[in-house]
């Protein structure tokens, strides 16, 4: 009142109890919070690394407009930066999937983004152990996750060379 706190009851202890009505629960509570934790963890890292990868994209965007302007730059530039646009690109489809191919109704595998999705929403209301296909796409993501991480970290360092490269040049600011 008027900005005061004023505590109404202190703490109180109480007990959940499970009912046991679940039609299918786990054997091994334990270890399906564990999977499920493992399971957002990668999804948080996914999400994390999709994120700065499309901020990385508006950042190339902008050192190709930069690069456009700058008389002084090197023409072997415009190259080097066809480069680092094809190598996002393909890291961006990898985590995210081909939108270019799913609009034309043309088969593409699964992405990272999707499988590792698919088994953070299908634990997220069920008292069950994960299924072997949450499992394997649980693998699998993880695996292909490791190798974009690591070719986006790469790109990372590329970027920021290019983008020195054009301040050296005398470009234009970029973000970045």
């Amino acid at each position: 009142v008027d900005g005061v706190v004023t505590d109404l009851a202190g703490p109180q202890t109480f007990a959940v109890v499970d009912l046991g009505l679940n039609t299918f629960a786990t054997e091994d509570q334990a270890a399906t919070f564990a999977f499920q934790q493992k399971a957002a963890d990668l999804e948080r890292a996914v999400r994390g690394a999709v994120k700065w990868a499309n901020e990385a994209d508006s950042r190339l965007e902008h050192t190709h407009k930069a690069l456009m302007n700058t008389p002084a730059a090197d023409a072997a530039l415009i190259g080097d930066w066809q480069k680092l646009r094809t190598e996002l690109n393909d890291i961006l489809v990898e985590l995210t999937g081909d939108d270019t191919k799913a609009a034309r109704n043309v088969f593409t595998p699964p992405s990272i983004l999707g499988r590792v999705g698919r088994i953070v929403g299908s634990q997220w209301d069920t008292t069950g152990a994960p299924t072997g296909t949450n499992l394997q796409d649980y693998e699998w993501a993880a695996e292909a996750f490791a190798s974009e991480l690591s070719r986006l970290q790469a790109f990372a360092s590329d970027l920021e060379s290019f983008e020195a490269t054009l301040e050296a040049a005398g470009a234009p600011w970029t973000p970045g």
